[in-house]
């Protein structure tokens, strides 16, 4: 795996656009055995949108929203896929995915869920207080398609 960027933002909402946009350019440049412009742009898509629901996650959920921690976040090219670390020092959480109900209209926990449909790898770690998701996308994947 190759570091292609790495960048830290305050973990405040108003800074998911930087990570999102970031992540599209990220994609756009780097995206692994493009295929037609139709299959790149769905993968730069669903990249983006990992991304920036990581970035939420972590905004929405800072330990003082008064004095917000740091967003970490890593962007690495290899053979296996485009992969993004998102980290931060928030609380821990259950990385388990859970299909959110619909019918209760929740204001929350859609982000785990929508994460893991689009990428197709997704590790969460936790290590010296701090969390860390590693999300990869691969290039042809047919379950994310």
């Amino acid at each position: 795996m190759k570091t292609i960027l790495t960048m830290s933002l305050t973990a405040d909402i108003r800074y998911i656009q930087v990570a999102s946009d970031t992540a599209l350019r990220v994609a756009e440049i780097f995206s692994p055995g493009a295929g037609s412009t139709g299959e790149k742009q769905k993968f730069c898509d669903k990249f983006q949108l990992a991304v920036a629901e990581a970035f939420s996650n972590s905004a929405r959920y800072t330990l003082s929203p008064e004095n917000p921690g740091m967003v970490s976040i890593a962007f690495l090219s290899g053979e296996e896929g485009l992969t993004v670390c998102v980290g931060d020092t928030n609380a821990a959480f259950d990385p388990e995915p859970k299909v959110p109900d619909i019918l209760s209209y929740p204001e929350g926990g859609y982000g785990l869920f929508i994460i893991h449909q689009l990428m197709d790898s997704v590790v969460y770690s936790r290590e010296s207080g701090v969390n860390l998701l590693s999300m990869t996308k691969k290039p042809d994947s047919s379950p994310t398609n």
